[in-house]
Formats: structure tokens, C-alpha cells, sequence
């Protein structure tokens, strides 16, 4: 992956990473509100400080309106959700979100936007 683009983290970017230096030099690092809001560990709740990773407010009126717009399901988290309305926001930045959700990834490639996995597990 090229460095300095702008790279959406959800929230399996952040507990998965065993070591953050990666993530450092991938360039703009930004998240959602909602994503934070998952962390509850002490050393998750951190991480966005130590990468000065930018938090963007998504509202819950855009998590409902992507739902209805986009058909996402009710199995996407409201986080998931939220990245992918932040993707959007930013399209022409052409961001790349990190994850390793597979029903986040497939709705991801339907509209179109970049992604990149870290660590892959399906969902049970």
C-alpha cells in the first residue's frame, strides 16, 4: 500500500495490530466516533492518541440514511456502517479503509471503495 493516502482504521485495525509501527507511516490516519466508542481495553483506548489518528463525528441520521440508500444490513454494525459513510464523505480523497471484517469488506467492494485487511477472520 502506498504511504501518505488516507487510511480509515475500524476498530479490528486498532485491537489487531500487534505492533502500531505500520499504521505510522500509512499517512492520514482517521477513524469514526463510533469506532472509538467500541474501544474499551486500556491499551486500545490509547492507541488513537499515540497515531494521532483524527476522529470524524458520524451521525446517527447518516448511519440510517446509508442503511436505507445503500441496502446495508442490519448484521453491519453501526460502526461498520460508519466507515463506510466516512469513505464516502471523503471519495475524493480515495481512502482506504483497514479491516478484517469480511461483511464489511463485501459492501465495501460493492461501492466501490478501497480496502486493505490486516488479519482475516469470517464472521460467525
Amino acid at each position: 500500500m502506498s504511504t501518505e493516502g488516507t487510511i480509515i482504521l475500524d476498530t479490528s485495525a486498532i485491537l489487531h495490530m500487534r505492533d502500531l509501527r505500520p499504521l505510522m507511516g500509512m499517512g492520514n490516519l482517521i477513524t469514526t466516533n463510533y469506532v472509538i466508542n467500541e474501544l474499551k481495553d486500556a491499551r486500545a483506548i490509547v492507541v488513537p492518541e499515540i497515531l494521532n489518528i483524527s476522529v470524524y463525528d458520524v451521525g446517527e441520521d447518516e448511519i440510517i440514511l446509508a442503511r436505507r440508500n445503500y441496502h446495508l444490513p442490519r448484521l453491519l454494525s453501526d460502526a461498520d456502517v460508519s466507515l463506510i459513510v466516512l469513505a464516502l464523505r471523503l471519495r475524493d480523497k480515495d481512502p482506504v479503509v483497514i479491516t478484517d471484517d469480511s461483511l464489511l469488506i463485501k459492501f465495501l467492494r460493492k461501492l466501490g471503495i478501497r480496502y486493505s485487511v490486516i488479519f482475516l477472520r469470517k464472521r460467525q
